[in-house]
């Protein structure tokens, strides 16, 4: 699995490398990238040898332990190069630093945060001003905290996979979101908060004042993570059915049914095709020919 890692000099690339470093593993590599303004015509010598001096630092502060490449692209902004990378490596997670402007130990968004969260479709680590940890500490412990009706299955999900990915052996905690509770937390190195959020706004609110990194996990479509099914029997076919539909029809004869239940679906997935059914076979009596086609079938 691949992680990549946004980097640009300075206190926000610091803390994206610190941040990053916990999740480093065996089977878990880094992509520590650089990006460059696109420039039409010639290449920036400078900015390429500024890019060159800058991961050359980044890899000091990771040092040879840690699994990592380091690479320059160019883009028209920093977060479609991000992106780009993302898509061309299947990588399965983006570390960002804070904005300049941020209070230590405090995450602000800048124009890439801002950017990135709507678009991307894999989680993001946001580190916060300043983050530091110690150099042999790797992730311990995940939080996820929500601040919904109930926590999220897709998230609680991310949360699972990535407690194995990292072969986590603590439980993860769960906690109702109280931004003055978050913010008097006591937080040990190798901990970790995740949130499931939407947009950039539902983000900021819960990580403001945690001063570990945040994982931001997407949750894109929230019309299609809870349906209410309509379950069906066809007395003419004598088969049961599921479909979306209200008031379905038979998915084998297309005649009326008689609904059973509606049970609520919760799925972050594509909708359920009514086809994907499991047919309840009637009696050969009641299906006339069935026994002369099984006799022919036998023979």
């Amino acid at each position: 699995m691949n992680y990549v890692v946004a980097y640009s000099p300075g206190n926000g690339g610091r803390a994206a490398l610190a941040a990053a470093r916990l999740f480093s593993s065996a089977d878990v590599s880094l992509t520590v990238c650089t990006i460059i303004p696109e420039v039409e015509g010639y290449p920036n010598t400078s900015l390429w040898r500024a890019a060159a001096e800058g991961l050359g630092e980044a890899k000091s502060f990771l040092g040879d332990e840690v699994n990592a490449v380091y690479i320059t692209r160019t883009a028209s902004s920093p977060a479609e190069g991000i992106l780009a990378l993302v898509a061309e490596l299947d990588a399965g997670m983006v570390v960002l630093g804070a904005g300049s402007g941020g209070s230590i130990r405090r995450f602000s968004t800048g124009s890439v945060t801002g950017d990135l969260l709507p678009a991307t479709q894999v989680p993001t680590v946001l580190a916060p001003c300043g983050y530091h940890s110690e150099h042999r500490v790797r992730l311990r412990q995940i939080v996820y905290a929500y601040d919904e009706p109930r926590p999220s299955q897709p998230v609680v999900a991310s949360a699972a996979q990535l407690a194995v990915r990292h072969g986590l052996t603590q439980p993860i905690l769960v906690t109702v979101v109280d931004g003055d509770r978050l913010g008097t937390m006591h937080w040990e190195q190798g901990e970790v908060q995740l949130i499931g959020s939407t947009s950039r706004t539902d983000a900021m609110k819960i990580m403001c004042n945690v001063p570990v990194p945040t994982v931001v996990v997407p949750i894109r479509d929230h019309a299609s993570s809870e349906q209410r099914l309509s379950a069906y029997h066809c007395i003419t076919c004598e088969i049961e059915g599921r479909d979306l539909d209200p008031e379905p029809a038979c998915w084998s004869c297309g005649g009326p049914t008689v609904v059973t239940s509606r049970p609520l679906l919760h799925t972050s997935g594509p909708l359920p095709d009514k086809s994907k059914v499991t047919p309840r076979k009637a009696p050969a009596a009641n299906v006339p020919g069935a026994a002369e086609a099984s006799r022919r079938g036998a023979t």
